[in-house]
């Protein structure tokens, strides 16, 4: 499906289509275009795109306008930028705004550079370089420079900082992912909490060990374009089943049963048998297993569950919680993969720290994170563009994660030139020594000698 996603999106950011020469592809977008025909329906991109079409038949007349302002234009694609193109040659005089280093959406088709050279040379414009930089210290802007200059399609401009200023850089290499998040956790911690801080990364499945160690030690942050650890599998699926033992809802059991690997046709099934509690069910579903199609694994799955959840309210009534969550999390995690369990693991330590019945810790992990502005924002290096903040950590620079395997060198370098000029006053960069080898964008920045330094 990702792929088919793919393709739909690469067919609508260019004018003209060109065949994958993968058939089954290409039905796929066919298909969808059809569909959305037979609708009477259009998504964004299609009004774009026959918005361009029409105007360069003459077939729509262009927007009645005089001047038109495009910002960010370092991310347009095809289609939009024929769309600039298309008024330009109409006599609308056109300001294009963007920084080509600030490049970051290929992997969305996004022209970058060559782009920008492209409009420009159609519209024969002037180019007013704005090399004045406000926000970041001056040493935290010179090492982000050194950095960007590395690459060498991009447009020349002497970038220098407005605050003459000097910036706190830090950069440290710690044991494990662990270590490196409650380093991060605990040198916030030990700040004023009036500090602006943010915490950047290159992907969300990183930030989730930084939000554990904030909830660990209590400390307010907020998660900006991402899900909180606790929504993705691993939590949910344990707080699922752990709401359940509070209330014997069926939820709970259905989402193990998948988790631990049953057909999701099978639970849908098992999900259509009905009764007031989740133990009435099992107990029908233990004598219809078979008919419903459930193997012999199945009936082994269920079955356990079923003396789980026994065993677990029995505790509960007892008042132990503790107990509870960590027997929950020990069936989990016999049915996980080891990066699986050791998220779990810190999720049921959380849990076994507080006080209260279970039904009021599950209420507590519901309210965990502050509003936007009232803690340490946590958020990927993509989400950051366009922020700034007094302090900025990033996490997880080592080869292969940043740069990242699925993206190009220059495009990871921008990247992480923009993370760096989000701070204003503090940048710390840190790594993790079981994770490979540290980033060469160290290097080139000029913040350690050599890869092999640390």
């Amino acid at each position: 499906m990702e792929s088919v996603i793919q393709a739909i999106d690469t067919a609508k950011s260019r004018v003209q289509w060109y065949p994958t020469g993968k058939p089954e592809i290409e039905a796929a977008v066919i298909a969808y275009s059809d569909i959305l025909k037979a609708e009477g329906a259009m998504d964004f991109a299609d009004i774009t795109l026959q918005a361009v079409r029409e105007i360069n038949s003459d077939a729509m007349p262009p927007l009645s306008i005089r001047w038109l302002l495009v910002d960010e234009a370092q991310d347009m694609d095809e289609v939009q930028l024929e769309w600039v193109k298309a008024h330009g040659s109409r006599g609308v005089e056109i300001t294009l705004v963007g920084d080509d280093d600030q490049s970051l959406y290929t992997f969305r088709h996004a022209l970058g550079y060559p782009g920008l050279k492209r409009i420009s040379e159609h519209l024969s414009s002037a180019m007013l370089p704005l090399p004045v930089n406000y926000r970041c210290a001056e040493n935290i802007l010179d090492h982000a420079v050194k950095l960007i200059n590395h690459n060498k399609e991009r447009a020349h401009k002497e970038i220098e900082s407005a605050r003459k200023v000097t910036g706190e850089v830090t950069v440290l290499r710690l044991s494990d992912r662990w270590s490196e998040a409650d380093e991060i956790a605990a040198r916030i911690q030990s700040t004023r909490l009036s500090e602006q801080w943010a915490v950047l990364a290159r992907t969300n499945r990183i930030l989730d060990h930084v939000e554990i160690a904030f909830t660990d030690i209590g400390l307010p942050y907020y998660r900006v374009g991402g899900k909180s650890v606790w929504d993705k599998t691993v939590g949910s699926t344990y707080l699922g089943l752990l709401r359940t033992v509070c209330d014997r809802s069926w939820t709970g059991v259905s989402n193990a049963l998948f988790f631990a690997g049953m057909d999701s046709a099978v639970v849908n099934k098992l999900s259509d048998i009905q009764g007031p509690t989740c133990h009435d069910r099992l107990d029908q579903i233990v004598t219809k297993l078979d008919q419903l199609g459930g193997t012999e694994s199945d009936i082994s799955l269920i079955s356990n569950l079923r003396r789980g959840l026994r065993a677990w309210e029995d505790q509960e009534l007892k008042g132990r919680s503790s107990l509870v969550a960590h027997a929950v999390a020990a069936w989990l995690a016999d049915r996980m993969t080891e990066e699986q369990a050791s998220l779990l693991h810190r999720l049921e330590g959380i849990l076994c720290k507080l006080n209260g019945r279970l039904v009021n810790r599950l209420m507590h992990t519901s309210s965990r994170t502050a509003k936007p502005g009232d803690g340490t924002a946590i958020m990927t290096l993509h989400a950051a563009k366009g922020l700034e903040f007094d302090n900025v950590w990033i996490l997880g620079a080592e080869e292969g994660n940043l740069p990242h395997t699925d993206s190009s060198p220059e495009e990871e370098r921008r990247l992480f030139y923009v993370g760096m000029t989000r701070a204003k006053s503090c940048l710390t960069i840190s790594s993790a020594s079981d994770e490979g080898q540290v980033s060469r964008f160290l290097k080139e920045s000029g913040l350690i000698n050599s890869t092999n330094d640390m």
